[in-house]
């Protein structure tokens, strides 16, 4: 296209008329504005998330390495020769100590291995397992499940375990908060250890209170107790496969158990060991036994064995109601702190039983041939009804043979039965006539126990001592803890 000088006159006075330029300064004005904007809210956002971050550390609990140390320990019970009789433990302090130098090394190795294996290279936080966390987390959630994902360390889970567990994670936001919490105090917990051990020794001390502390099923806290109750050994002679198996209840103690869901926690006691493996802290050989070892009849054979013995003896119902009444009357404990003492204290406690006395008592006392040829039996009850007007009744045997003398007209005991079955069926006749269900009453409890009879007791004392050796607290199976003696 060819332009004479007067056209292109024409086309100047056109392109530079005010009519043009007025929205092309609007364009630029305002694209400024814009960016002085966005920049203002980047700003802004920054400063608003720092500040967040300074309010959140500035709140956060103030904690030393004591305020990380395990606590609430089961107490044992010893026989006059120093053997174990029995444990007892409260829902949360069912924990044997273990130091360091106690837990095989592949026992820690399996931890590090699944829970955190930069454990001994990051100051408390793992940038690189956050990053994965959360690539991994999305691509979870791009594949229709949810953000579940962990990035926690150890010393993030030590933490959360004995300075947040007391604390509820209602929302997002406050996992959120506490999450970025755990991150300070884990470093700066690491950075104070660092002031008086090695990097080394630091990581030790942190894993030693970690492995004391965890959740392990089974109502088990620490890797001493999951020993005993798993394996009945202590947490020393673990091997590699048993290992293995402690460590893969970590992550849901429930769903993981070793007990109730073997299949489940083999599929995960695979994955540590071939973690291990990848990681270097075993070999191929040492990877191939142990996927051979049948660890799993072994747990079920030792259940079997522990589940017979859940039962206290009359000797140890005597004993414990006995320690209970001295530390309250010698130590002027209250009963709450005299049972969080005996439940919680981690005390060692001496016995004066001799438990090869105790178990001739046992035999003779229940020795059938010891008494009358006869199979008489009487009846233990227990029975609450909600009626429908809100009170609660509760009912014993004494009510069931008021019952029985009432229907059979008569004031004379009629308490003994022939046989079993006779004394469940009068329990069950008594049930009906006060219980009515169809008028809106709810059952909410009932135990039938039958009673052999003639019953008896026994306890044998050394007169010179005045130490009992044993005790038989009634004839046959005993069903209950702190029963009638």
């Amino acid at each position: 296209m060819n332009y004479n000088h007067e056209k292109l006159k024409q086309k100047k006075k056109k392109l530079t008329s005010k009519f043009r330029i007025f929205p092309k300064k609007i364009s630029v004005i305002f694209c400024k504005y814009f960016l002085l904007l966005f920049l203002g809210f980047i700003v802004i956002g920054i400063g608003s998330t720092l500040g967040m971050l300074y309010s959140l550390i500035d709140n956060a609990p103030k904690i030393t390495l004591d305020d990380v140390e395990p606590e609430g320990f089961l107490s044992t019970i010893y026989n006059q020769e120093g053997e174990v009789l029995l444990t007892l433990a409260d829902y949360d302090s069912n924990r044997i100590y273990a130091p360091i130098e106690q837990i095989p090394k592949h026992l820690q190795n399996a931890f590090i291995a699944i829970e955190d294996e930069r454990f001994y290279s990051h100051n408390g936080v793992d940038p690189r397992g956050i990053a994965r966390a959360f690539f991994v987390g999305i691509k979870n959630i791009i594949s229709g499940g949810n953000f579940s994902e962990g990035a926690s360390t150890l010393t993030q889970q030590l933490i959360k375990n004995n300075v947040f567990s007391a604390y509820s994670e209602p929302s997002f936001i406050v996992k959120l908060e506490r999450k970025i919490q755990e991150q300070y105090l884990a470093i700066n917990l690491e950075k104070d250890l660092l002031e008086n051990f090695t990097k080394y020794e630091a990581k030790q001390q942190i894993l030693e209170y970690y492995l004391n502390t965890i959740n392990l099923g089974q109502s088990t806290l620490g890797v001493q107790a999951a020993s005993q109750r798993y394996f009945d050994k202590d947490v020393k002679d673990l091997t590699l496969s048993e290992s293995a198996v402690i460590a893969s209840i970590t992550k849901n103690p429930s769903a993981l158990d070793p007990i109730r869901h073997p299949k489940e926690n083999n599929i995960r006691r695979e994955t540590i060991l071939k973690r291990m493996l990848e990681q270097k802290l075993i070999t191929e050989k040492e990877y191939q036994t142990a996927l051979k070892d049948p660890v799993y009849k072994k747990i079920k054979q030792v259940d079997t064995e522990q589940s017979k013995s859940s039962i206290y003896s009359y000797f140890m119902d005597a004993l414990i109601v006995q320690v209970i009444e001295d530390l309250q009357e010698q130590l002027g404990y209250s009963r709450t702190q005299a049972y969080n003492a005996l439940y919680r204290g981690g005390l060692s406690i001496y016995a004066t039983q001799d438990s090869n006395i105790q178990s001739i008592c046992d035999k003779i006392i229940n020795n059938p041939s010891m008494y009358p040829s006869t199979n008489d039996i009487s009846l233990g009850y227990r029975l609450s009804i909600k009626k429908t007007d809100g009170t609660t009744k509760n009912y014993s045997e004494y009510d069931v043979e008021r019952y029985l003398r009432k229907k059979l007209g008569t004031t004379k005991p009629q308490f003994i039965f022939q046989n079993p079955e006779d004394a469940k069926n009068v329990a069950i006749e008594f049930r009906e006539s006060v219980y009515q269900k169809e008028k809106g009453d709810q059952l909410l409890g009932e135990h039938i126990e039958t009673i052999v009879q003639p019953q008896v007791s026994f306890t044998l004392m050394d007169q010179k001592t005045g130490f009992v050796k044993a005790i038989v607290g009634g004839r046959g199976e005993k069903t209950g803890n702190l029963t009638l003696n």
